[in-house]
């Protein structure tokens, strides 16, 4: 996964970010309106693609999420439920865009 003289945590971290930004631009969700818990969730996903080769949800149990095949495999399957019922995935990666901008509106008063 890493280029000659690339970190592999680094490569971990643009890998992740990209997909992010993708799944953000092309999809119908955007990030949690928290920018520290959108970085933690974004670091603990390249952890788990660097340990582990894949993007397991930081989340939850790693071994726990092995034994689901690519159900907690980011996005996981249960994050569309998941934002549903809260407004925004378990992680704190996704949320529905109208909850980003009830926050935003919630934050400005």
């Amino acid at each position: 996964m890493s280029d000659e003289g690339t970190d592999p945590k680094d490569a971990a971290l643009l890998r992740v970010r990209k997909f992010v930004a993708t799944y953000v631009a092309k999809g119908k969700y955007g990030l949690y309106p928290e920018e520290a818990v959108v970085e933690n969730v974004v670091q603990g996903l390249a952890e788990n693609l660097v340990a582990h080769g894949r993007m397991y949800c930081p989340c939850a149990d790693v071994e726990d999420s092995k034994s689901k095949g690519s159900a907690m495999v980011c996005p996981c399957t249960p994050h569309h439920e998941d934002i549903a019922r809260q407004g925004y995935c378990d992680c704190a990666l996704f949320a529905s865009r109208d909850f980003v901008a009830e926050e935003r509106l919630r934050k400005k008063k």
